[in-house]
């Protein structure tokens, strides 16, 4: 059978176009979690894995310590070898490491080519910052640049690439649980803290996370799971400016929020979401407020009581709203709609058959985590879960996924075995034609699926203890500094 060469010109066109949708739909992301969205869509990098080795860390104290065995190490894995390519070593120099949130950035050049680096924060209070290129080429420990102490306790850290037309230069945030601030260094520029102690509480200081968004500028959003609050921070003078207060319990049951955590914006609506807790001793439910921030004071539009797990995220396009309840084995995905209109709930999709994770049956893999985003060439997206349970030895948890256009006929996540996790959280990242995410069973390392089509690509060994992993170009790819 031929096609007739009348019409070959026609199905090239129609190739090309298909091409180009989905080089836009990779490469002019809108959503972020990390600040690094864009460079995930350049194919051919590398995973960096973030390993502990022997080391620990007391959460509550703030305090790490090393035993005996094996350094922590930051692991680069080809995914096109399945191998680990490199290593950076973490020698004794540093004392004790255990890693908390990495993230990739680049520093644009007004001359030349942009530079990339991977800054990291480390549970005892300092963050690491290394050079791409050199960890990639295999320097060792050559690939450190230096290490900056901190606020206490860090988690969570984003970047905040140059911004298309602001003229900003690209931060670095971290934030600290223990003082409830953020630090903020300023890319290629390692001498020190430049933005110490911005604060991110009213009272009392506690575990928060920023939203920031190029169609939110100047401004970013931080939560705090101490305080019912959601505060606004104008990121050009690092001033708070605004916040929302909700309610007690007593005051009014439907919009109460203890504390919030996850947070999320959608372009569609303009609105933010941010998970909130209740508090059994006072009454309150979990749920995800959503809040309008136009305007002079910023208004709570609705309290989704059937969205009540600690984590949310939005899709690539913005469009869908996931929040992840890990504890009642499930995924709810709320409709993102026009500017200013209330999002609803579309779909609750379970984890497990039946929740059967809630059972902790041994066999059946539940209790999502975290989510990455892969978007094809038909405009549809991949969701892809991190699963926590029941954490099987012989690495069967993997990873559950649906398609979006799957939502409202498929009640369940597809399961893909081949590597279990060993805590209630697990790091997953996309980057290029992969997904990928860490691993303590059968051994430490990290899992990875084939992006497109939702197969296990393979599994690769790392050092002990893979915590955290990233996807890193091969080299600069310039995604932040179009306008600079």
């Amino acid at each position: 059978l031929t096609t007739p060469t009348s019409i070959l010109p026609l199905i090239i066109a129609m190739n090309i176009a298909a091409l180009l949708t989905f080089a836009l739909a990779l490469g002019a992301v809108s959503c972020v979690q990390h600040g690094d969205e864009r460079h995930a869509s350049v194919p051919g990098g590398y995973f960096f894995a973030f390993t502990n080795g022997n080391c620990t860390a007391n959460r509550a104290l703030g305090t790490t310590e090393c035993g005996d065995g094996p350094r922590p190490t930051i692991d680069v894995v080809d995914p096109r070898e399945m191998k680990v390519v490199a290593s950076v070593p973490i020698t004794e120099t540093y004392g004790p490491v255990v890693w908390a949130d990495p993230v990739y950035m680049e520093k644009c050049e007004e001359s030349g080519p942009p530079k990339g680096y991977v800054l990291a924060n480390e549970r005892g209070g300092r963050i690491v910052i290394i050079d791409a290129a050199k960890a990639i080429a295999g320097a060792g420990e050559d690939a450190i640049i230096t290490t900056l102490p901190m606020g206490d306790r860090p988690v969570h850290g984003y970047a905040i690439p140059h911004i298309d037309g602001q003229g900003n230069v690209g931060e670095f945030w971290s934030h600290s649980d223990g003082d409830g601030h953020f630090d903020v260094v300023k890319l290629g520029f390692w001498d020190d803290i430049h933005v110490p102690e911005i604060t991110a509480h009213v009272e009392t200081p506690g575990h928060g996370k920023l939203l920031w968004d190029s169609d939110l500028w100047p401004y970013g959003y931080a939560s705090n799971t101490a305080e019912p609050y959601l505060m606004e921070i104008d990121l050009r003078n690092y001033n708070k400016t605004r916040h929302i207060k909700f309610t007690t319990h007593e005051e009014e049951p439907d919009s109460h929020c203890m504390g919030t955590h996850g947070l999320a914006y959608s372009k569609y609506n303009k609105h933010i979401y941010a998970t909130c807790s209740g508090n059994d001793t006072v009454g309150g439910e979990n749920g995800l407020v959503e809040v309008n921030p136009e305007g002079d004071e910023m208004v709570l539009v609705k309290k989704h009581t059937n969205a009540r797990g600690g984590q949310v995220y939005e899709s690539l396009d913005g469009k869908w709203i996931v929040a992840i309840d890990k504890a009642n084995d499930e995924i709810v995905f709320l409709e993102a709609r026009g500017t200013g209109e209330e999002s609803s709930v579309e779909y609750v999709v379970a984890a497990s058959k039946d929740h059967c994770a809630l059972g902790e049956e041994p066999s059946c893999a539940g209790m999502p985590d975290k989510v990455a985003f892969y978007p094809l060439p038909d405009g549809s997206m991949n969701f892809y879960f991190s699963l926590t349970s029941p954490q099987n030895k012989n690495g069967t948890d993997g990873v559950g996924f649906i398609n979006s256009k799957n939502l409202g006929t498929q009640d369940t996540l597809t399961n893909i075995p081949g590597g279990s996790g060993g805590s209630k959280y697990r790091s997953i990242y996309s980057g290029g034609d992969h997904v990928a995410t860490i691993m303590a069973h059968p051994y430490d390392g990290i899992m990875l699926i084939d992006g497109a089509n939702g197969k296990l690509a393979g599994t690769v060994e790392t050092n002990t203890g893979s915590t955290r992993v990233i996807y890193v170009p091969d080299e600069p790819t310039g995604k932040y500094c179009d306008q600079l």
